[in-house]
């Protein structure tokens, strides 16, 4: 099909869908749609993570963890009992895991206190 004729059927003019096919428009959704429909096409919009979602959960928790951590060992460093950096890293991944563990116990409906 020419541009002329999918413009035609998608109620926008031809110089109009030249522009968004070389990427000189970005083109609204409502007109995207309107030009899927012209090809005899649904336009199909759906959100994929950058990452798997583990590994966004996991990032999130151990964020938590490290904010937590982080406090506590503001206050041990002032009494001089800091843990080494390896000690550390260990309590971080312990401590994330748990922050894990507990969103999933809540997630699923375990330990809700009912």
């Amino acid at each position: 099909m020419t541009q002329s004729e999918l413009a035609q059927r998608a109620h926008i003019t031809q110089p109009n869908l030249a522009a968004i096919e070389s990427g000189k428009v970005d083109p609204q959704l409502g007109t995207l749609g309107r030009i899927y429909e012209g090809l005899s096409c649904t336009l199909s919009i759906e959100p994929r993570p950058k990452k798997p979602l583990e590994e966004i959960l996991r990032g999130r928790a151990r964020t938590v963890a490290l904010k937590r951590l982080k406090q506590t060992m503001g206050t041990m460093a002032l009494e001089s009992q800091a843990p080494e950096e390896e000690t550390f890293r260990q309590l971080l991944e312990k401590s994330t895991d748990n922050i894990l563990r507990s969103t999933r116990k809540r997630l699923s409906g375990k330990n809700d206190g009912r």
